[in-house]
């Protein structure tokens, strides 16, 4: 985590090397946000293009309503490699507030960010511009920078697929406020967010269920899910009160944790009963760990999948990883095309973007 000193800076607006060179009465401490950044983030390459995908937490300590103006991401040298303005904060500032921008005495604000990683690694802080206002008096405009970052490189083990056939829809609502993106987890006196880069497959127009297993419906029930790596069995768990409402523990349904070669562990949760593996067990890539349900809190059937850096579902850090398999209908398609149309197949490259249909061997 990073504490971060936070001041006001009255002119020029903007920090930089002659705002910090100015005389101290200039430059006053002022009460207002603490940022951190939880989660140092390693690159991840979604369909051929490299991204920083994290969150930034800023709590307002003032006694006043602060109003987010402006969000930007920039090197340690000052290059701007994001920037958001205040129109466009509530797609970024996950809070049920009207508007989102808005942060309240004592409220915390996660702004979720995705956005293009550097080419060189480097070191990022984030400055964030807004306006106090007090209950009475006149209104101020603020800068602050803080909440240095040094991004990790990528993961350099590729994982295999999943699942066999499809088409699969690669289902997944950033922006949603109930989505995996945006559901952090706070079970062990910190906050975490296992599903940042978590996909729920799930058939798409014109799945073919005879690719996907011996015995699957038109839904994807009962389609086989494979390991993506050779590597050890973790935890195996049944779902334990099928039809009732799960307790927040038990939401994953029957699932399937894997410990991958470079310590990472991947998730396979909402699974049909009758797991055909144990704990403690070696599996090889490829091979049927499971099958394809809807168990735990789900409306549909599907397979939840992502990877994290700890074997606890609640409490551990959501990774980026790479698909080594499958194919990926191009942007201008759309997932109800023929599955036929392989003029506009293409290899996946890293992870496919949110909702893209994807084709896997059979």
């Amino acid at each position: 985590m990073f504490a971060l000193s936070l001041f006001l800076v009255l002119s020029p607006p903007l920090w930089s090397a002659a705002t910090a060179a100015v005389a101290p009465a200039e430059v006053r401490p002022y009460q207002s946000l603490h940022i951190e950044v939880p989660y140092t983030p390693p690159v991840a390459r979604i369909e051929g293009r490299d991204r920083l995908v994290y969150e930034v937490h800023a709590t307002n300590f003032s006694g006043k309503t602060l109003m987010l103006d402006v969000i930007e991401v920039e090197t340690v040298h000052g290059d701007v490699v994001a920037r958001v303005d205040a129109g466009e904060a509530a797609r970024w500032v996950g809070a049920p507030r009207d508007p989102a921008q808005r942060l309240a005495p004592g409220e915390r604000a996660i702004l979720y960010l995705d956005i293009p990683a550097p080419q060189e690694t480097a070191s990022l802080r984030h400055r964030i511009r807004f306006t106090a206002v007090p209950e009475d008096g006149p209104a101020e405009a603020v800068t602050i920078v803080g909440g240095v970052v040094t991004p990790r490189p990528p993961f350099p083990l590729a994982l295999g697929a999943p699942l066999r056939g499809g088409p699969w829809s690669a289902v997944a609502l950033p922006d949603h406020a109930n989505g995996h993106r945006r559901y952090p987890y706070a079970v062990s006196g910190r906050v975490r967010l296992p599903g940042r880069h978590a996909i729920d497959w799930m058939p798409a127009n014109g799945f073919d269920p005879a690719s996907s297993g011996k015995e699957v419906a038109a839904d994807g029930t009962g389609a086989d899910v494979l390991a993506v790596a050779d590597g050890e069995i973790v935890a195996v768990k049944e779902e334990p009160s099928p039809g009732a409402r799960p307790s927040i523990e038990d939401e994953t349904g029957a699932m399937v944790v894997l410990l991958l070669p470079d310590g990472r562990y991947a998730f396979y949760q909402h699974l049909a009963p009758g797991i055909p593996i144990r704990a403690g067990d070696r599996v090889v890539k490829g091979q049927v760990i499971a099958r394809v349900g809807a168990s735990g809190h789900v409306t549909r059937p599907h397979l939840h999948f992502h990877v994290a850096d700890g074997p606890a579902p609640l409490d551990s850090e959501g990774l980026p990883y790479d698909l080594d398999a499958g194919q990926v209908l191009a942007p201008a398609g759309l997932p109800g095309d023929a599955a036929g149309s392989s003029a506009r197949l293409r290899a996946i490259d890293g992870l496919p973007r949110p909702n893209a249909a994807v084709w896997f061997a059979s």
